[in-house]
C-alpha cells in the first residue's frame, strides 16, 4: 500500500462512497471540496477523477466539473438484459470446472449472507454477494468475460439499493445461493439457467418498481435519483 499513488488512493475511496450509495447519481464533486476532504492537492483530485471516469463512475464536463453519472431508466434496464445472457453464459462455463474446495467457500459466504440480513449493512451484503458469484465466475476460466461482467455491475450499482429495499428480497437473494449451490453439484445447467435468469430478474423487476415511484418531472429528464 506505501506504494499506491495518492491519486490511486483517493480514486479508490471515492469509489467505494460512490459504490455504497453515499455519493448519488448526479451529485456534483468539486475539485476544492474533495482536495479539502481528502487533505491533498487539486491536481491528485483532477487525476483520481481520470481514474473514476475511466471506470464510468463520474463524468467530467468542461466548465461544469466532475459528477457522478446517472444512467436513464431504459439504459439500466437494457444493461439488465444483458447481464442475464451473459451471466448465463459464465455459469454454462463454469458449470464443469467446480471444485469441493468452491462448494466449500460458496456454502461458508451463502450462510453467511443468510445469518447477516439483520445485523449487516447492504454494502456488507453486496460484497458477499460479489465474493459468492466471483467464486463462480473465475471456474468459467474466460477473463474478458469475466472484467465485461464486472463492469456491467459497476453499471449498476445504484440498483441495489433498490433491490434489496425490503428484508424479503434480501432473503429471497440468500436462498437463491442455496439453489445455486444444489444445481452447480447436480451439473443441472437447465436448472442453473433458469436461476441466473430469475436471480437478475427479480433485481430488476424490484428497481423498476421502485423507479415507477419516480416524480413525472425526474422520468421526463430521464435521469434516476432515489430520495
Amino acid at each position: 500500500m506505501k506504494d499506491c499513488p495518492p491519486s490511486q488512493s483517493v480514486a479508490d475511496h471515492l469509489e467505494d462512497l460512490i459504490l455504497s450509495g453515499q455519493l448519488l447519481p448526479r451529485e456534483r464533486l468539486g475539485e476544492t471540496d474533495m482536495a479539502d476532504r481528502f487533505s491533498v492537492k487539486r491536481h491528485v483530485i483532477r487525476d483520481a477523477f481520470k481514474v473514476l471516469e475511466s471506470k464510468g463512475l463520474i463524468e467530467i464536463k468542461r466548465y461544469k466539473g466532475a459528477r457522478v453519472v446517472s444512467l436513464s431508466v431504459k439504459e439500466i434496464s437494457d444493461v439488465f438484459d444483458i447481464r442475464i445472457n451473459l451471466e448465463s453464459f459464465a455459469y454454462s462455463l463454469a458449470l464443469n470446472n467446480m471444485h469441493e474446495e468452491d462448494f466449500a467457500g460458496l456454502e461458508t459466504i451463502a450462510q453467511k449472507f443468510l445469518d447477516s440480513v439483520d445485523t449487516a449493512s447492504i454494502e456488507e451484503l453486496s460484497r458477499l454477494n460479489t465474493e459468492f458469484h466471483n467464486i463462480i465466475y473465475k471456474r468459467a476460466d474466460n477473463i474478458p468475460l469475466l472484467e465485461i461482467i464486472t463492469d456491467l455491475h459497476i453499471k449498476l450499482y445504484i440498483t441495489r439499493f433498490a433491490a434489496w429495499d425490503k428484508r424479503e428480497n434480501i432473503i429471497q437473494s440468500g436462498e437463491e445461493h442455496l439453489e445455486f449451490i444444489d444445481a452447480l453439484r447436480k451439473k443441472d445447467l437447465e436448472v442453473l439457467n433458469d436461476l441466473a435468469r430469475r436471480h437478475i430478474y427479480n433485481s430488476k423487476i424490484a428497481y423498476e418498481k421502485r423507479v415507477s415511484k419516480i416524480t413525472p418531472l425526474a422520468l421526463c429528464e430521464k435521469e434516476v435519483r432515489f430520495e
